[in-house]
C-alpha cells in the first residue's frame, strides 16, 4: 500500500478488483475518501455540539401572540363591545390564523391569538401587527394604545428567585426593581414578574368632607392635576444673543410642588383666593396599597417575606445561555457594592439545570445502548467486524448533530431519542455489510477486494431498499398537523437523518477502512476452523432450516395453516388492543409543582393571608419538597404558562398561590406527578373542611407542549348569564364522572356585583353629564393612574394616582367599605352643587361575571378539569353522552364542543394514522419496483401485521397506556420488520437462482438468515433496555419496538418461508420474456 493509501496495481491484484470501475475502486476499495469523509463528521458534529441550542424539550417556533389593550373606567361589556369585538374583527380575517381567544375584564381586554403551526413566524407577526392598527384606528379616543406580545407555546419561568432578609419591605422592592430592570436589559429576556411587589407612587386620597363643603368636583381635581402635568417642546431660537432650544417642563419633580397645586379659585375676581390640592387631598410618597404577598421557606424552614421573580424568554432564546448571563448579572450586582445589606436571594427553579439533567439521563441510556450493542456484535461476529461496525455509529451521529444544526433544529431530548431509536435500526445495516464481507472473506475465501465488491453486489441494493423502506414509513410523520405534530416533528426528522447517514457511512467509509483490519486477511486454502459464534449459529440454522422443511414447507396445506394460525392470532391481537388505554402524553417525573386556591370572590386579602398559612404549614413540612413559595392574592407561575392561562386572572385578593420545588428523585419515594396527585386529595379534604366554596388547582410539570386542560368543554352561546348557567351543568356533570378533579370554568366563580343605573332624566335636570358622572363615581370607588412623577433619577418615573380616603381604609385607596360610607357619595354640578347617589343612580345587587371570554369571536365559557386514575379518551367516551342529551334541553343557539387533551388527541392520532397508511403505500411501492413483483410485495408486507401482533399483546398483557409516543415506536417497529422481510425475501431469492427449488429455497432462507436477523433482534432489544428502565415517559415508545420485534422475529421465521412457497410461480427462476 503506498502513502496515499491506495494499492498498487499489481499482478498479485486479482481481474475482478483490477478491472473494477474506477468509481468502485475510488469509493468502496480506497479508503482516501472514507478516511475525509470520518474526518468531516467527526470535526463537524463537534463543532455542531458546541453551537447547537440546547434544551429539554423542543421550543417551538408557533406564531402566536397575546394583544392587550387597556381602557381605564371601562367595565368588561363596554371593552367587549367597543374594544375587543373591534380588533377581533381584523384579527379573525387573516390567513393562517387557527384560533382566536379573548376576555374583555374590567379597564381592559386581552386577546390571544394562534396561527397554524405551518405559518412563517415573522410573516404572521407582521400581519397581526398591520391588522391591529388598522382596528385602532376605530377605537375610542380613551383606549391606549393596543400591545402586541409574540407568546412561546410554553410560556412558563426559565429561572426563578426570591429575595428575602431582614431589609424592610420598601428597600427590597426598591432592589426587585432594580434587579428586574437589569435583567430584562439582557437580549433574550422578554419579561420579569415580580410576585409580591409594591410599586412607589404618589398617592393622592380626596377627603369627602372637603369636597363637600367647597362644593369641588372629583373631576376638576382629576382635570387639574392633569393639565398641569404636562411638558412640551415649542421649537429652537436662532439667534446670535439667545441660542436655545425651548419646552415647557410641567411635570411634577416634588411632593411639595404638587401639594401646592391650584384646583380652584373661588370668590369674585378682586377678592378671590386659589384652593390648593393639599386642602381638599392628602398627598404622599408611598408604596402602593398592598394587594398581594409572597414568603419563602427553604428544606422545611419556617416562611420569611419574600418577592419572587420569574424570569420568562422570547421565544426561540437559548435558555443555557441565557441563564448563564441571569446567573452573571445576579453575581455582578451583588459584587458591586449597591446590594443592600442584609438582603439575600435564593435561586428555586432553574431550567438551564433541568436541561443539562434531561439531557445527561438520555445520553446516558444512549452510551449504555452503544456499549450493550457493541458488546452483543463481539458475541455474534468476529471482533474486527464488530469493531468496524461500533466506530461506524458515533460517526454517523456525529454526523446527525451537524445536519440537525444545518436544518436549524437544538439539541433536546427529543433528538437524542430519535438517535437511540436510528441506533437500532442503523445497527442493522453495518451487521448486514460486516456479516456478509466476513463471509465472503472466511467463508468464501476471497480477498478483502473481491470481498468488498462481492458485498457490495450482494447486499448494497437489499440494504439501500431496507433504509428506503423505513425512511418512508417515518417521513409522514413529519407532516401531522398541530402543535402536536410540530413537537413531535423532530423526532422522526432526527431518525431519518441517521438512517439516511448510516447508509452512506456504511458504504462509503465501513467497507474501504476495514481495510485496516481485515486487509490482510489471507484466502483460505482449506476448511477454516469455526469459532463458537459460528458452531452455535450453524447449529441453530441446520435445526431451523430442517424444521420448516418438516413443518412449514413440505406442502401447500402445512402452509395454508401457518398462515391462518397468523392471522387468528393478528385478530387477537386487535381484540386485545382495543381494552387498551389512550391518552397523548405520559406524566412526567418534574421537579416544579404550582398550587392555586381561588377563595370565595368576597374573601379579602387578610383571609386569604390565613387559609395561606394553614396550607402553606402543610406544604413546607412535605419531605420531597426543596423550597416552597407561598402567593397571597396572586396565582402560581408555575400552574400557568400556557397562553391560555393569559385569558384568566392572576391577581385578586381571594388568590392563594404557591411555587413547590421537589427534591431529586433519589430523595423522594415516587415521582412527582404521584406525590402532587396525592397532596391533591390531601388539600381538598382540608379545603372542604376549612373552605368549602373554594376551587383547588394543582398542576404538575408536564414534558409534552402545553396545550392548556386535559379535559375543556367550550360551551358556546350569546348571553353570558345563560352561559354561566350551562356551566354549573357541565361542572356537575363532570364532578360526577369519576377520574376528574380540578373541575372549574375560566372565568372562576361569579362575583357579587352592585349595578348603579342611571336616572338620565334627574341627571339631565340637575345638568351632569354621564360621562362625568362615571368619572366622579370611578375616583370614589377605585384609584386610577392620572399622570407620571419625575423621580431623582429621572429614568424611573412613577404613578400619580387619584382615590378617595374613606374612614374604614385610613390612608389607603379604595371603596366605601360599608353603607355609611356609600351614603356619602356625592357627585357634583358644574356649578358645585351636590346630590346623593340615590337622586341619580338606581342600585340593583347581583352576582356577573369578573371577564366576558370569546372563543372566535363568539361569546363562550370553557369548562375545564384535569384527569386522575383515568385517561382523557375514557372519560369523556363517559360524559359524551351525557352532555349530548343535556345539549338537546338546552336554549336554541347554545352549543357544547369538547376541546383540550381529547380534541388534540383525537386530530394527532387521525394525523398520525393518515401518515401510518400513507406509508404504508409507500412502502409497498418500493418493494413492488425493487423485486419487480406485487406477490413478493405482499410476503414482505406481511411482516407488518407480525410486529403489530406481539406490540398489541404486550401493551394489553402489561395495562399499559398506548401514547403517541408508542404510535411513533409502531411506525419504526414496521420499518424494521420490513428489514427483517427484505433480507429473508431476497435470500431466498438467491438461493433459486442457484437452482434451489421453492420449497427448499424457502426453508433455507429464513434459516440461514438466523444470525443477522437474531443479532439485530438482540441488539435491538436490549439496547432499548436502558431507555425502557431510566424513563417512563419514553417506555411506551421503546416497549412497542421490543414486543413487536419479539413477535416479528420469531413468528417471521415460519409464515414468510410458508407465504413465500404459496405466492411464488414454479417459474421463478427463470428469465421472463417480455415478448
Amino acid at each position: 500500500m503506498n502513502p496515499s493509501g491506495e494499492e498498487p496495481a499489481s499482478a498479485a491484484e486479482s481481474a475482478e478488483v483490477r478491472n473494477a470501475h474506477p468509481l468502485a475502486r475510488f469509493f468502496f476499495l480506497q479508503p482516501i475518501f472514507g478516511t475525509l469523509l470520518v474526518a468531516t463528521l467527526l470535526l463537524g458534529g463537534l463543532m455542531a455540539y458546541l453551537q447547537l441550542v440546547k434544551e429539554s424539550l423542543p421550543d417551538l417556533d408557533i406564531p402566536q401572540a397575546t394583544i392587550t389593550t387597556t381602557w381605564p373606567g371601562a367595565d368588561p361589556q363596554t371593552m367587549e363591545e367597543q374594544v375587543t369585538d373591534l380588533i377581533e374583527d381584523e384579527v379573525t380575517t387573516l390567513q393562517g390564523v387557527r384560533k382566536v381567544n379573548s376576555a374583555s375584564f374590567d379597564s381592559f381586554s386581552i386577546i390571544s391569538v394562534e396561527f397554524d403551526a405551518s405559518a412563517e413566524t415573522l410573516d404572521a407577526m407582521t400581519r397581526l401587527r398591520a391588522a391591529v392598527a388598522d382596528a385602532e384606528a376605530e377605537l375610542p379616543a380613551d383606549v391606549e394604545r393596543p400591545t402586541i406580545k409574540q407568546a412561546s407555546v410554553d410560556d412558563r419561568p426559565i429561572f426563578t428567585f426570591t429575595l428575602h432578609g431582614a431589609s424592610g419591605s420598601a428597600l427590597m422592592n426598591q432592589q426587585a426593581r432594580r434587579i428586574r430592570d437589569a435583567l430584562e436589559r439582557i437580549p433574550g429576556v422578554d419579561e420579569v414578574d415580580i410576585g409580591g411587589e409594591r410599586e412607589e407612587i404618589v398617592q393622592i386620597l380626596l377627603r369627602p368632607e372637603r369636597l363637600l363643603a367647597l362644593g369641588l368636583s372629583p373631576s376638576a381635581v382629576r382635570n387639574a392635576v392633569q393639565q398641569a402635568n404636562i411638558e412640551q417642546p415649542f421649537g429652537e431660537i436662532r439667534s446670535d444673543d439667545i441660542g436655545a432650544v425651548v419646552r415647557l417642563e410641567g411635570r411634577f419633580r416634588d411632593v411639595k410642588d404638587l401639594r401646592a397645586l391650584p384646583i380652584a379659585r373661588f370668590g369674585s375676581a378682586g377678592a378671590s383666593r386659589a384652593v390648593r390640592l393639599d386642602e381638599v387631598a392628602s398627598v404622599r410618597r408611598m408604596q402602593e396599597t398592598e394587594t398581594t404577598r409572597a414568603f419563602f421557606s427553604d428544606r422545611g424552614e419556617a416562611f420569611e417575606p419574600s418577592l419572587e421573580l420569574s424570569v420568562r424568554k422570547m421565544p426561540g432564546a437559548d435558555t443555557v445561555k441565557l441563564v448563564e448571563a441571569l446567573r452573571q448579572a445576579l453575581a455582578q450586582m451583588t459584587e458591586a457594592g449597591a446590594w443592600p445589606a442584609g438582603l439575600e436571594y435564593t435561586v428555586t427553579q432553574d431550567e438551564a439545570a433541568q436541561i443539562w439533567e434531561s439531557l445527561e439521563d438520555v445520553f446516558i441510556s444512549a452510551l449504555q445502548t452503544m456499549v450493550i450493542v457493541f458488546i452483543i456484535l463481539l458475541l455474534t461476529i468476529a471482533w474486527r467486524e464488530a469493531i468496524v461496525a461500533g466506530l461506524s455509529v458515533p460517526v454517523t451521529f456525529a454526523g446527525v448533530l451537524l445536519v440537525i444544526l444545518l436544518m436549524g433544529y437544538s439539541l433536546n431530548e427529543l433528538v437524542v431519542i430519535g438517535m437511540v431509536i436510528a441506533l437500532v435500526m442503523i445497527v442493522d445495516v453495518f451487521i448486514i455489510l460486516m456479516e456478509g464481507l466476513h463471509d465472503e472473506i472466511y467463508n468464501r475465501g476471497l480477498s478483502f477486494g473481491q470481498g468488498v465488491l462481492a458485498t457490495v453486489r450482494r447486499y448494497a441494493v437489499p440494504a439501500f431498499a431496507a433504509q428506503l423502506t423505513t425512511i418512508l414509513a417515518l417521513v409522514p410523520l413529519m407532516s401531522i398537523s398541530g402543535t402536536v405534530g410540530e413537537f413531535i416533528r423532530v423526532l422522526p426528522t432526527t431518525t431519518v437523518v441517521c438512517l439516511v447517514l448510516s447508509f452512506i457511512v456504511a458504504m462509503l467509509c465501513s467497507l474501504p477502512l476495514s481495510r485496516l483490519l481485515l486487509g490482510r486477511q489471507r484466502k483460505l486454502d482449506g476448511a477454516r476452523k469455526a469459532g463458537l459464534s459460528d458452531r452455535v449459529s450453524n447449529w441453530a440454522v441446520e435445526r431451523l432450516e430442517g424444521w420448516n422443511t418438516r413443518w412449514v414447507v413440505r406442502s401447500r396445506g402445512q402452509a395454508w395453516l401457518w398462515l391462518f394460525a397468523a392471522l387468528a392470532l393478528f385478530m387477537v391481537s386487535m381484540l386485545a388492543f382495543s381494552q387498551a388505554r389512550v391518552e397523548l402524553f405520559p406524566p412526567t417525573d418534574g421537579e416544579r409543582l404550582g398550587i392555586n386556591i381561588e377563595l370565595p370572590p368576597t374573601a379579602q386579602l387578610a383571609y386569604a393571608q390565613e387559609v395561606a398559612d394553614e396550607v402553606g404549614a402543610l406544604l413546607k413540612d412535605k419531605p420531597y419538597f426543596e423550597s416552597v413559595v407561598k402567593l397571597v392574592g396572586l396565582k402560581s407561575p408555575f400552574a400557568g404558562g400556557s397562553v391560555a392561562a393569559a385569558l384568566q386572572p392572576s391577581e385578586a385578593e381571594n388568590f392563594v398561590g404557591f411555587s413547590a420545588i421537589f427534591r431529586p428523585r433519589d430523595q423522594r419515594d415516587a415521582e412527582s406527578h404521584e406525590l402532587a396527585e396525592a397532596l391533591r386529595r390531601e388539600l381538598s379534604e382540608y379545603l372542604q373542611g376549612r373552605v368549602p366554596a373554594a376551587q383547588l388547582l394543582v398542576v404538575p410539570e408536564n414534558s409534552g407542549p402545553s396545550t392548556g386542560d386535559p379535559i375543556e368543554i367550550q360551551l358556546i352561546g350569546s348571553d353570558m348569564d345563560q352561559l354561566q348557567a350551562l356551566s354549573r351543568q357541565v361542572q356537575g356533570l363532570l364532578m360526577r364522572t369519576p377520574g376528574t378533579v380540578d373541575v372549574r370554568d375560566n372565568i372562576g366563580m361569579l362575583k357579587p356585583q352592585l349595578a348603579l343605573r342611571p336616572d338620565r332624566e334627574a341627571a339631565d335636570y340637575f345638568g351632569i353629564g354621564h360621562g362625568d358622572l362615571a368619572s366622579q363615581l370611578r375616583i370614589a370607588f377605585s384609584s386610577d393612574e392620572v399622570g407620571t412623577f419625575v423621580t431623582e433619577s429621572g429614568t424611573d418615573n412613577i404613578d400619580i394616582r387619584l382615590g378617595t380616603e374613606w374612614p374604614s381604609r385610613p390612608g389607603e385607596a379604595g371603596g366605601p367599605r360599608n353603607t355609611d360610607e356609600l351614603a356619602r357619595v356625592r357627585a357634583f354640578s358644574e356649578d358645585g352643587r351636590s346630590f346623593a347617589l340615590g337622586q341619580l343612580l338606581k342600585p340593583v345587587q347581583s352576582e356577573a361575571a369578573i371577564a366576558i371570554s370569546h372563543v372566535d369571536g363568539e361569546r363562550a365559557l370553557t369548562v375545564m378539569a384535569k384527569n386522575e386514575g383515568r385517561t382523557v379518551t375514557e372519560i369523556v367516551a363517559d360524559i359524551a353522552p351525557e352532555l349530548e342529551a343535556m345539549q338537546a334541553q338546552w336554549p336554541s343557539g347554545y352549543r357544547a364542543v369538547i376541546g383540550g387533551e381529547s380534541a388534540d388527541t383525537t386530530e394527532t392520532f387521525f394525523s398520525a394514522l393518515v401518515a401510518l397508511v400513507i406509508a404504508v403505500v409507500l412502502v409497498v411501492g418500493v418493494l413492488v419496483l425493487v423485486f419487480s413483483s406485487f406477490r413478493q410485495a405482499i410476503i414482505i408486507f406481511v411482516t407488518m401485521p407480525l410486529a403489530v401482533i406481539g406490540a398489541a399483546l404486550g401493551f394489553w398483557a402489561f395495562d399499559i397506556t398506548f401514547s403517541f409516543f408508542a404510535m411513533i415506536g409502531l411506525v419504526s417497529l414496521i420499518g424494521i420488520a420490513i428489514n427483517n422481510g427484505i433480507i429473508m425475501v431476497d435470500t431466498m431469492n438467491g438461493y433459486i437462482q442457484e437452482g434451489m427449488s421453492i420449497a427448499e429455497a424457502a426453508a433455507a432462507g429464513a434459516a440461514r438468515r438466523l444470525r443477522p436477523l437474531l443479532t439485530t433482534a438482540i441488539t435491538t432489544i436490549v439496547g432499548l433496555a436502558p431507555l425502557a428502565i431510566s424513563s417512563a415517559y419514553y417506555r411506551p415508545l421503546t416497549l412497542v419496538i421490543i414486543f413487536g420485534l419479539i413477535s416479528v422475529s420469531v413468528l417471521a421465521l415460519f409464515v414468510v418461508p410458508a407465504l413465500f412457497l404459496l405466492l411464488t410461480p414454479a417459474d421463478a427462476g427463470q428469465p421472463k420474456s417480455l415478448d
